[in-house]
């Protein structure tokens, strides 16, 4: 804060030639216990107090006595943008309880007194400035218009400017590389995303503050000097998370998932919420249904729950769509040794049978026939079914998890789902929002994505304070699938080490992506997968066929091209 921010512009000035009459009215018409004296341009010249007047008056001068022989010269005067710390410690130095302001040629605009600064500059205050000039950093604080409210020392050398030039100034004008406006609408935090500021690699972080859930201010910092130590603690930090991640996977394979509960990222309160729920469900044998859109994480969190729970046996997905309807029966229960013409020799065990003990995740449940349902219903009441052509019963000690993307209600009041089954799946319900309802996990959610693409063998260090941006202003239709595509198409055309702006796709319009119909995540995957398809050959033909060139081109390792070459069947 500075002295624009509290001076008053409620004052008048006189001349040394104007006589005690003249003053008495001028201090009627003012609160200050000073008067600004002013010489002929107008130019501050001294001050001329209430109470030296009043003394005077005492001893039954002449009221035509002029005040050039009483008024003081050289009087300390504040400039505008002085900040208002020095302020206080200047006035409380000088024992001084008013003191004018003038312009950069001397001509009085305001007045400010101790009152002023003491009641509207408090302790907390103090603490606050002190705390940002001593902070090794570039910070800034902002109103809700991403106007400038305060900087410190170091955010005026990183840019050479003062003060002066940038408070009150809109930082959407003169620094919009920063991007506090977008941070400021969309209410999310920002932690050292690294960008080009300045000329200098920096890290910003950006923190909205909130009162009653609308944001009123914003706090940024943008950390630019000691990023070699920097980077060699997160380094450090990287390498103890590798090992955490290797005795996790451990524990995870011995279970058969490659997910736990704290794999999902996001701490908004509607996710941690469903997380907290959750980890209730894995404490019982209780069924649980999942409810999301397509690519909101439904899988996530029934390995998470499995993994959670006390089920020593194996996790065992089926996707209820993608099974042929005449082989639903036999994949879910499986059949005896000449169950049927063409039965697998010895038989064949069920997707029950296989998650004994363990868990069964029954995905994309809404897809199934209602014959099937039947069935489904009378394991789950009976606690025991038998393989087809078997007389032998498998007492069932499974916990069963079914997720769909459909509105289960609707197909219930449809006669598309039974009823019965429903509320026997309907136990304990969790609902995972939807990507573009908690966007405040966004840049903890793209953390996570990039360490699993470089476990794959990619080289990304992050994404870009820009590219951030860019991903923020997206809604996401897709969710977080659509969102873990376009980083792995990013981290196949990035050229540094971090993925930039250019190499995210321009989305459309908010508008637009309301009106246009909405592509299944299955149409999202298959776009990606022509053009990473597309970019491979380009770089296999540019290469002549030599793999450790066309590596070097895609930015990607050998294993990585082998396993896509592989799955596209390029030879």
């Amino acid at each position: 804060m500075l002295v624009s921010d509290l001076m008053t512009t409620n004052f008048v000035c006189c001349t040394k030639n104007q006589a005690l009459k003249d003053l008495l009215p001028m201090f009627i018409k003012t609160n200050s216990n000073i008067l600004p004296v002013v010489d002929d341009s107008n130019k501050l010249i001294g001050v001329i107090i209430k109470n030296k007047v009043f003394h005077l008056l005492t001893t039954k001068p002449s009221f035509d006595t002029t005040i050039d022989q009483i008024y003081t010269r050289n009087p300390v005067f504040l400039r505008p943008f002085d900040a208002i710390d020095e302020t206080r410690e200047l006035l409380l130095k000088h024992n001084i309880g008013h003191a004018p302001v003038v312009d950069e040629n001397t001509i009085p605009i305001g007045v400010i007194s101790t009152k002023q600064l003491l009641s509207s500059y408090s302790f907390v205050y103090s603490q606050l400035t002190s705390v940002l000039e001593i902070a090794y950093d570039a910070i800034l604080l902002v109103n809700k218009k991403a106007e400038i409210t305060m900087v410190n020392r170091g955010f005026t050398d990183l840019f050479g400017l003062h003060s002066k030039d940038v408070i009150n100034k809109s930082t959407t004008d003169l620094f919009p590389e920063l991007e506090i406006e977008n941070a400021i609408n969309s209410g999310i935090s920002i932690h050292n995303t690294p960008q080009i500021i300045a000329g200098q690699q920096s890290l910003i972080s950006i923190l909205p503050i909130k009162e009653n859930g609308k944001t009123i201010s914003a706090i940024c910092k943008v950390t630019y000097r000691g990023l070699t130590h920097l980077h060699e603690a997160l380094t450090k930090v990287k390498k103890l998370e590798k090992k955490l991640f290797d005795y996790q996977k451990e524990i995870n394979e011995m279970k058969g998932t490659k997910y736990t509960l704290f794999d999902i990222a996001g701490e908004s309160v509607s996710i941690s919420k469903v997380k907290h729920e959750a980890t209730l469900a894995s404490k019982s044998m209780s069924t649980v249904l999942i409810i999301g859109e397509s690519g909101t994480g439904k899988e996530l969190f029934a390995q998470g729950i499995h993994a959670t729970s006390a089920q020593t046996g194996p996790f065992v997905q089926v996707n209820c769509a993608a099974i042929p309807p005449e082989l639903l029966e036999s994949e879910f229960f499986g059949y005896a040794d000449g169950a049927f013409t063409g039965a697998k020799k010895g038989g064949m065990k069920g997707k029950f049978e296989l998650a004994q003990n363990g868990t069964i995740f029954l995905d994309e449940i809404g897809d199934m026939s209602l014959p099937l349902q039947t069935k489904i219903l009378r394991v789950l009441q009976e606690k025991e079914f038998q393989p087809i052509g078997s007389s032998k019963t498998i007492h069932l000690n499974t916990k069963i998890i079914a997720a769909t993307n459909q509105n289960i209600e609707q197909l219930v009041a449809e006669g598309k789902f039974r009823e019965d089954l429903y509320y026997r799946l309907n136990i304990m319900r969790l609902n995972i929002p939807p990507l573009r309802e908690r966007l405040e996990d966004l840049p903890e959610i793209i953390q996570a994505i990039i360490h699993r693409l470089n476990r794959s063998g990619f080289y990304i260090r992050g994404v870009t304070h820009s590219a951030l941006t860019k991903l923020m202003k997206h809604s996401w239709p897709g969710n977080v699938r659509e969102l873990q595509n376009i980083l792995e198409r990013a981290a196949n055309l990035k050229t540094g080490d971090y993925i930039e702006a250019d190499d995210i796709p321009t989305f459309a319009k908010h508008k637009e992506e309301i009106t246009a119909p909405k592509q299944s995540a299955s149409t999202y995957k298959n776009r990606l997968d022509s053009t990473e398809k597309d970019l491979i050959l380009s770089a296999l033909n540019e290469a002549k066929g030599n793999k450790t060139k066309a590596c070097q081109l895609l930015g990607i390792s050998r294993p990585w091209l082998y396993a896509k070459m592989k799955k596209y069947q390029i030879n």
